[in-house]
Parts: C-alpha cells; sequence; structure tokens
C-alpha cells in the first residue's frame, strides 16, 4: 500500500499542470500584497484578501491565509479551511474498482498537513482518501518525449570513377522524389550530390549535417564557423551566417529556428521567415506555447506561436499552462498575472 501511494504522489508530484483543466474566467487579481479573483475584463468579484491565491479548478482555487492554505468556491467562501502548508490543484483521478475497466472517476487534491511536504490526498469536501487516485501516464509530460534517433555507421559503395567526392558521409531522400542524395566529403570541403552524380550542393562547406528531428528535414551548413540553413533540394534558406542556429519544433507541430547574428537573437522558420523583427538577446522555447524573450536589460518577454508579442518589460515571466495567461514577476519582485494581450491583472 504504501509502495502504491509513494507511486501515486510521484505521478501527482511530476503532471501537478498537466492533469487539470484551469479555469480561466476567473484571474487571480493582486492589489499590493492581497489576492483576490477578476474577469478577463477585469472586473473584481472577489476582492483582494488573502495573501496567495491559485487559479480555480474544478470549482475550486486554493488561497492563503495567514500561514496556510485552504480553498474557496467561485462565490469566495472558504468551504475547506486553511489547514494546509501545500495546496494543489483539484483534479480527475482514478480509483481501482475490479468490476469497472479503469476504475472510477473522481475529483481530488494533492496537499500536505505538515511542513515536512508529505502529501495525502482530499476530496472536495477536504476529507482526506485512504490513499491517493492514480492519474493516467499520458498526463505525464516525460513520458511524451520522443526517443532519440539511433546514430548508425553506413557503409557506400557508390562508383566515384569521375572523382567527385573522396568519401560519403550521409544519405537522404525527399518525399515523392525516387533520388537519393549523399552528403559528401572532397578536399575536406562538404557538399551534397544525387544518385546522377549531379552536384545539389556545392562542396565548399566546413560541415554539412541532415537534421531530421522536426517536421521538415534541412541541412545545417557550417561555413567559416557561421552556420545556415540549406533546403534537401539544394535550395539556400538561411545563409551561413549566424553564430547560433538551433531547431524546435513546437507543441503545434511547427519548426522554428532561433538563430543569433552580430549578437542579437531572431526567431525565424526554415525558410527564413521572421517572426520577431526585433532582436533579443536570447531567446528559449517554454514547451507551453511560445518563447521566452529576453532584452538588453535582461527584463523578459513573451512571443506566443500565434504571432502575439509580449515585448520585454518582467524580471520573470512563464506561460500558465493550460491557458492564454502568463505568470510575471515585477520590477519589485512581486508576482502577477497578465492575458495574451497585455492586460495586467495586478495593481502594485
Amino acid at each position: 500500500m504504501i509502495k502504491k501511494l509513494l507511486v501515486a504522489l510521484l505521478l501527482i508530484s511530476s503532471a501537478d499542470a498537466m492533469a487539470q483543466t484551469i479555469d480561466m474566467s476567473l484571474i487571480p487579481y493582486r492589489k499590493g500584497d492581497k489576492w483576490g479573483y477578476a474577469t478577463a475584463d477585469k472586473e473584481i468579484v472577489i476582492q483582494p484578501k488573502f495573501k496567495d491565491a491559485g487559479w480555480f479548478s474544478e470549482g475550486l482555487a486554493a488561497v492563503k491565509i495567514g500561514t496556510k492554505y485552504g480553498y474557496i468556491n467561485r462565490t469566495g467562501k472558504l468551504v475547506i479551511p486553511a489547514r494546509y502548508t501545500v495546496a494543489k490543484s483539484f483534479r480527475k483521478g482514478y480509483m481501482p474498482n475490479k468490476n469497472k475497466a479503469g476504475g472510477d472517476s473522481i475529483i481530488f487534491a494533492g496537499a500536505s498537513l505538515t511542513a515536512s511536504g508529505y502529501e495525502i490526498c482530499i476530496n472536495r469536501k477536504g476529507v482526506r482518501m485512504p490513499q491517493c487516485p492514480a492519474i493516467p501516464e499520458s498526463s505525464v509530460a516525460q513520458n511524451n518525449i520522443p526517443v532519440g534517433a539511433v546514430t548508425r555507421t553506413k557503409t557506400y559503395n557508390v562508383p566515384n570513377s569521375s572523382g567527385l567526392f573522396d568519401r560519403i558521409v550521409d544519405d537522404y531522400t525527399i518525399d515523392g522524389n525516387t533520388e537519393n542524395y549523399y552528403i559528401a566529403v572532397k578536399d575536406n570541403r562538404y557538399g551534397v550530390f544525387n544518385s546522377k552524380f549531379e552536384t545539389i550542393v556545392p562542396f565548399q562547406y566546413d560541415s554539412i549535417k541532415i537534421n531530421r528531428v522536426g517536421k521538415t528535414p534541412y541541412l545545417e551548413v557550417n561555413q567559416n564557423g557561421r552556420y545556415g540553413v540549406v533546403l534537401t533540394n539544394g535550395t539556400m534558406a538561411i545563409q551561413p551566417e549566424n553564430t547560433r542556429l538551433s531547431n524546435i519544433n513546437t507543441n503545434n507541430g511547427m519548426d522554428y529556428m532561433i538563430v543569433q547574428k552580430d549578437g542579437k537573437t531572431y526567431l525565424r522558420d526554415i525558410n527564413n521567415k521572421e517572426f520577431t523583427k526585433n532582436g533579443y538577446t536570447d531567446i528559449v522555447y517554454d514547451n507551453h506555447g511560445g518563447f521566452i524573450i529576453t532584452g538588453d536589460n535582461n527584463l523578459r518577454g513573451y512571443y506566443f506561436l500565434d504571432d502575439k508579442t509580449i515585448e520585454p518589460k518582467y524580471k520573470d515571466i512563464r506561460m500558465v499552462d493550460g491557458t492564454r495567461y502568463l505568470q510575471i514577476k515585477t520590477s519589485t519582485g512581486k508576482t502577477g498575472y497578465i492575458s495574451a494581450e497585455g492586460n495586467e491583472y495586478f495593481v502594485e
């Protein structure tokens, strides 16, 4: 029983934001050091009076009163007393039932009564459950990480009567095309030729690597320590003039390129379409629906995958998983929330 409980608690910790449905109709709203709740148009519906406030999920939200957390309903009424040092969002889980495949669906939350952080599970009435429900493995982010490709050594028997190459290092095909393409080296310079021995990419690069990780394979080329992108058909897409070139396959299935040139970082696609015309100090994908952008002053903003941009003005920023809202840290070090449109749900 203890082993099963520990496994369940591990799943809860790993999937805290993944296995719940956040209610975005009420947004945690801060006024000074007190928290309440407001609608999307900033109408305050629960007056700021709590020391901290979480998002509503399954009709309840965790709030801090004094040094402990409890739960309120959508009217602001405290329905589970503030007695927890940790109070996580309510979510759906499953209890074993030998007579029902998959078990019984149940709403629960992980919480801790002690400072040690040892978690128990409670139901919507605040009653401790004899065991923690299971959470589907698909809700754990780590289980969705793709398995990396296995590198293998290839042997080629391609004739070289014309002296086109010294050696072949890799090969690839293009969807809808019967040709084979070969990445090869001639006089320490990399290029690409096809099965007709036609040169597709000139032998002028210090290295060429085929990137198959994203949705669209491409060639990463290196020339004099600068990186660029050549499409698999030989078309130049991004000139080799960048000190950094990173491919990001986002959760909407698109391929993005983070490139750095002359000390500025930009976001593009593999065809060199610009998504951030302004250059930034850094751009990092956050795995939840966009990119964190860092400005010259080390303040942070956000680029959404639907082309909305929050320019850098906060000390920290991250997406609230499952929402269109961002949690930020202001210049004073206080937490707050903003919408994708830049609306701020706090007053200093």
